[in-house]
């Protein structure tokens, strides 16, 4: 679900800088979709796009980041000045979840939310590219609207709402409801590093302390660890069919391993790399190797797919 906390860097700070549509860099580049259908009226999804406007679409999902650090906000947009995946030659879209946001709603809703999206944003399939609570979404769509999804990168992904991660969840749930920023803080950065990268965050929340989420920011962010704390998962996961690239922390304490391996086994087209001695963050804290990793899967599925790659082979 990505460390939540409000801070100066962001989940993903991990590779290529991004080059905004058209090359520019001034002005609000966000794409708003409304949503149609009953129960979504004045509803609508930013999406802030990335890359070549022409290349293959690959699409990432947040985690609870999305409730603190939405994309609508101009401040949380620094958080994608660099990403995990290779963006020159791709149409990026980070996708947030809707907007207005509020408890409750639930994981597979959004899910229908972002393939409403899609849909109408994309003529080919995309790959969706998930942290965290992003999975469990991710999962759902990829379940529901196979047709949408050419490959999937699930990163720290999670299976079921386990002790474990209920635990954290209601944890990070009680500090936002008391508003106690720091402590949320503080409990984010433990959970997403370790050793002296986890001394460097400290040091540099110590210098650069974030200002303190609004209500608004507060309500999204609940409203998310409800949704996360509800997930059902899809009836069977069996049917995605989609390669898979499944990443773990092997010392996660949001995230742990076994939920990636058992995704991976369950998956047809899965294969599962699990990275020694890092936690909840390891996309920014082994960025060369994580990058790596989503690099080569990205190459064998443009490789593979026609319908992704195009005619012209991008």
């Amino acid at each position: 679900m990505s460390a939540s906390a409000p801070r100066r860097s962001g989940r993903w700070r991990v590779a290529s800088r991004r080059r905004r549509r058209g090359g520019g860099s001034t002005g609000d580049p966000l794409i708003r979709r409304e949503l149609r259908g009953p129960g979504r009226a004045g509803l609508h999804v930013p999406i802030l796009p990335l890359g070549d406007p022409d290349g293959p679409p690959i699409v990432l999902l947040p985690g609870l980041t999305d409730g603190l650090h939405p994309v609508s906000r101009p401040a949380a947009r620094r958080l994608f000045d660099t990403l995990p995946v290779p963006m020159e030659r791709c149409r990026g879209l980070v996708l947030s979840y809707r907007h207005p946001l509020a408890a409750p709603v639930a994981t597979d809703v959004l899910a229908d939310d972002l393939a409403e999206v899609l849909d109408g944003l994309l003529a080919r399939p995309a790959v969706l590219v998930g942290h965290s609570m992003g999975t469990l979404v991710a999962q759902h769509l990829a379940a529901r609207r196979p047709d949408l999804i050419a490959g999937l990168v699930l990163s720290a992904p999670l299976l079921t709402v386990d002790a474990q991660l209920r635990a954290v969840v209601e944890r990070w749930a009680a500090l936002a409801r008391e508003r106690r920023w720091d402590d949320l803080a503080e409990d984010a950065l433990t959970c997403s590093y370790t050793g002296e990268e986890l001394d460097r965050r400290r040091a540099l929340a110590a210098a650069l302390p974030p200002e303190a989420p609004d209500e608004e920011l507060r309500t999204r962010h609940l409203a998310l660890c409800q949704a996360c704390l509800t997930h059902e998962a899809p009836a069977s996961l069996a049917v995605i069919d989609a390669p898979a690239l499944v990443l773990a922390g092997a010392v996660d304490p949001v995230a742990p391993p076994h939920h990636a391996e058992r995704l991976a086994a369950v998956l047809p087209q899965a294969r599962l790399h699990v990275l020694p001695g890092l936690a909840h963050g390891f996309p920014e804290q082994a960025a060369p190797h994580f990058t790596a990793l989503v690099t080569s899967f990205l190459g064998e599925v443009t490789a593979a797919c026609a319908a992704w790659t195009g005619a012209d082979g991008r």
